[in-house]
């Protein structure tokens, strides 16, 4: 991406944009999201689509998509500029490539790409499921027992994380680094990170299967 389109992706996020970004996320009440009604305002860019994903790339992000279930966005470079939240929410087939966010995440994503994301200090929490953390920093995040399936870490900045009693099932690692993680009482299946990548993190009752 060119610097000039950089410049135009932002620039375009203008109030009336901005507005019409938070009516499409805006959460919704839990009582209606259980009894199945839709939501107030669907999850539809004022500026169309990329690549088959509503496009709101660049965007600050403000609020909380709660009790939401949030399919095909792509929140590529987005920023918690606003103090925005990716929390209480379901995404589906969604991007965050590259993005800058220092948020509470969960409850459940899938399918999702996280491709050179900056989340370092983010909590992460629920499930995790075919999602591409590549290149990401998740450097001293925290986790409330989440669990992460066939997830790809490879590449990935994982230095000081804090993720007790956390399943990882299946995922991948290749080139991770963590320092001094901490994973007390995690549960590896199928893989694990090299035991060399691993000399200085805290492992104790961490199970592999």
């Amino acid at each position: 991406m060119t610097a000039s389109t950089t410049a135009e992706l932002k620039a375009r996020w203008h109030p009336e944009a901005l507005a019409a970004a938070d009516r499409a996320f805006s959460a919704m009440d839990p009582v209606a999201a259980y009894q199945g009604r839709p939501p107030p305002h669907a999850c539809v860019s004022p500026f169309g689509q990329v690549d088959g994903y509503e496009d709101f790339r660049h965007l600050p992000l403000a609020g909380a998509p709660a009790n939401r279930r949030i399919e095909r966005v792509d929140l590529s470079f987005a920023t918690d500029g606003r103090g925005g939240q990716l929390a209480q929410a379901t995404f589906i087939d969604c991007r965050f490539d590259y993005s800058a966010i220092e948020s509470n995440l969960g409850k459940h994503f899938e399918r999702c790409t996280f491709v050179r994301a900056k989340l370092a200090r983010s909590l992460l929490r629920g499930h995790y499921v075919d999602c591409d953390f590549r290149g990401a920093d998740l450097s001293r995040c925290t986790s409330g027992e989440a669990t992460f399936t066939r997830c790809d870490f490879s590449g990935a900045r994982l230095v000081a994380v804090q993720w007790p009693r956390t399943v990882f099932d299946q995922c991948r690692w290749d080139d991770a680094t963590f320092g001094s993680a901490v994973f007390t009482g995690s549960r590896f299946i199928g893989s694990r990170p090299d035991s060399r990548a691993l000399a200085m993190a805290l492992m104790a009752k961490v199970e592999f299967a």
